[in-house]
């Protein structure tokens, strides 16, 4: 949903609607106020509450709104009304109070102060930009830009710290001097000022202590059924991405089971490949696994949906349209986009994601052996370490490199890891140019140094939010007109599972054993227990070889770009193209080639794009492509 919001002189704001865009955007104004040398503005799409002199407005689901609205003996459950009262009561700090998918912009024009605020996993988007005395926010980059007249020009230190895959610790996009107010903070502007505040801090979650694993894993299942709960529609049909793994496997069975009793039924959906694909080690159709699961529930109808419906390139395009920010993984935006429309099609609403699941219900304890030689628990990390090793879940030697990771200077990482033939280093998985990376201060060790210090909660917290969820989900939205949440980014989920001992995650060396023992029961016992991990989109490289003349001449268009020519190795993503079968099979479907090879695509895609306007064309509205229901089939 659209909305602009813009603090500066009247006579300024007086020219807004003459700026470049801004019209075509049809944004209703929904107060302005005069404060001498000032004028605050708000237009948008969005729920809102005013009064004489404040104002809310909120984009995003707030679940405990009831218990607010006992909180602050208020008769109404209507959440932006909450959000001003919850302010009256507790000031600034309000937002660590709430739980929800949400962000929020509040003026307060008593005091003539502004408070912009996200949730803790930024599922929704909020941007910002300051120019001289004048303060313009927004949930879209593009009406932000088009609204403030702002020049656009390309952040090049973010775009070296994108492909590098380093953590964003500041508040930085894509634009230079258009930033993100980080998910978990608020941001005040207050006399031409501008001060965050954390109001969510994970790192200081306390230990839980239960009595034993099996507590754990009930707790962890309750807890994840709340978050289920919270996101399901009063009425409507809902949908779910199921794949033959863990996390949506558990969700989809979750929220069956409390669908059930109200004679509700839930659509569930699974990307197959179109192909037959074999990867050793690999599961490349989660298609038998995922009926397996949904022929456990007798209200959920199961939906297989053929990958490949839509080029790699027609996903960058319209998605970094919409995103303001290339897409992250390309490949997985074909099944993730016509799901949508699938969905959509079939009168779901609401469509439930487990894409943070990895870093919270299923967690596989990677850390606990490092984690235990930090903290100098001696005798917990030889238990875990010899049953890592029974289970034949770790060497000897890996066991020995986790215990010696805390004492290891960088470049020693760095290099064992290079001898147990792991892609650690920056020019291993990124197509970055080397001497882009060495102007911006990128070496081949950065992401070890930027992860050193990372203790198990931040670093999974920064996977969690490494593809920036919030503007993602908005595109999705937009495009296909259903809503994606994620149960598993849940903040109560977060804070539960970043409670648990890391010992309960990998227990009796079983990795995801947290998640294992809570789904007893409740999955088939060969997606309970199973070993062996699904790729997605596994027939990736067939569908795309059909596109790399495209990807050729979309380089020989990049060379052209100084910014693209400067960023990428564009030489090397050639030579990649030129590969034969045999040795893309060689060298493995992950980071060494499709991950690596199409993450540059969609940057050098999105400069190119930002250089010649066609970037800023409007993305679609919503989208109803009739044609791809034959790629739906009833399992």
């Amino acid at each position: 949903m659209s909305f602009l919001g813009i603090i500066c002189s009247p006579s300024r704001l007086d020219a807004v609607p003459a700026y470049a865009g801004l019209t075509s955007l049809e944004l209703p104004r929904i107060v302005s106020h005069d404060f001498g040398d000032q004028r605050f503005s708000l237009l948008g799409r969005v729920p809102h509450a005013c009064t004489d002199r404040q104002v809310v407005l909120v984009a995003g689901q707030i679940f405990n709104a009831a218990e607010l609205a006992d909180k602050l003996y208020q008769g109404t459950q209507d959440v932006p009304h909450l959000l001003l009262h919850a302010y009256l009561r507790w000031g600034a700090g309000f937002p660590r109070y709430l739980e929800g998918e949400f962000a929020f912009a509040l003026w307060d024009g008593f005091n003539r102060r502004l408070l912009l605020g996200r949730d803790p996993i930024g599922s929704r988007p909020l941007f910002y930009l300051q120019q001289g005395g004048d303060f313009c926010f927004s949930g879209e980059i593009h009406t932000l830009l088009a609204g403030s007249g702002a020049r656009v020009r390309a952040n090049e230190s973010h775009i070296a710290h994108w492909l590098a895959l380093i953590p964003n610790e500041g508040h930085s996009t894509f634009f230079e001097n258009v930033f993100e107010v980080p998910p978990g903070q608020t941001l005040c502007f207050e006399n031409g000022r501008v001060a965050f505040n954390t109001v969510w801090h994970p790192d200081n979650i306390p230990a839980l202590r239960l009595r034993d694993s099996r507590e754990y894993a009930d707790g962890l299942r309750e807890v994840l059924k709340t978050a289920i709960r919270d996101r399901l529609p009063a009425e409507g049909i809902v949908g779910s991405q199921l794949s033959g793994g863990l996390d949506s496997s558990s969700v989809t069975a979750l929220a069956a089971g409390i669908l059930q009793p109200h004679g509700r039924r839930l659509l569930a959906f699974t990307a197959v490949p179109k192909f037959t694909v074999t990867i050793p080690g690999r599961i490349c159709d989660e298609g038998p696994l995922a009926a397996s699961v949904a022929a456990r529930y007798a209200n959920v109808d199961h939906f297989l949906v053929s990958h490949g419906r839509h080029s790699i390139f027609s996903m960058i395009d319209r998605y970094s349209s919409a995103q303001m920010e290339p897409v992250f993984n390309p490949s997985n935006y074909d099944w993730i986009h016509e799901i949508c429309l699938q969905a959509r099609q079939r009168g779901a609403t609401t469509l439930l994601a487990s894409f943070a699941g990895n870093m919270t219900i299923s967690y596989d304890g990677a850390l606990a052996l490092t984690s235990c030689a930090r903290h100098g628990q001696v005798f917990l990390a030889a238990r875990l370490a010899r049953d890592a090793h029974r289970h034949r879940h770790m060497s000897w030697r890996g066991i020995a490199f986790q215990l010696l990771i805390p004492w290891l200077p960088v470049w020693a990482q760095y290099s064992l890891d290079r001898l147990r033939g792991k892609f650690s280093g920056t020019f291993d998985y990124s197509m970055m140019g080397r001497e882009f990376a060495q102007a911006n201060g990128i070496e081949a060790t950065a992401r070890h140094r930027s992860i050193r210090d990372l203790n198990s909660s931040s670093l999974r917290l920064w996977i969690a939010r490494r593809a920036n969820p919030g503007a993602a989900h908005e595109a999705f939205t937009r495009f296909s007109g259903v809503t994606m949440t994620d149960p598993t980014a849940d903040k109560r989920v977060v804070e539960y599972c970043f409670s648990v001992p890391l010992e309960h995650f990998c227990k009796k060396g079983v990795p995801r054993s947290l998640i294992r023992d809570a789904m007893a029961g409740l999955l088939p016992e060969q997606v309970r227990t199973g070993r062996v991990r699904g790729i997605q989109a596994a027939d990736f490289g067939q569908h795309f070889r059909a596109e790399r003349q495209e990807a050729l001449d979309e380089i020989a268009r990049m060379k052209r770009v100084d910014l693209a020519a400067r960023a990428l190795d564009l030489p090397a993503m050639e030579n990649m193209l030129h590969w034969s079968e045999a040795r893309i099979a060689s060298e493995g479907i992950g980071a060494n080639y499709r991950s690596k090879l199409t993450r540059g695509l969609s940057l050098g895609r999105f400069l190119r794009r930002l250089e010649d306007g066609t970037l800023f064309t409007p993305p679609e509205a919503t989208t109803t492509d009739h044609s791809a229901l034959t790629a739906i089939t009833r399992a």
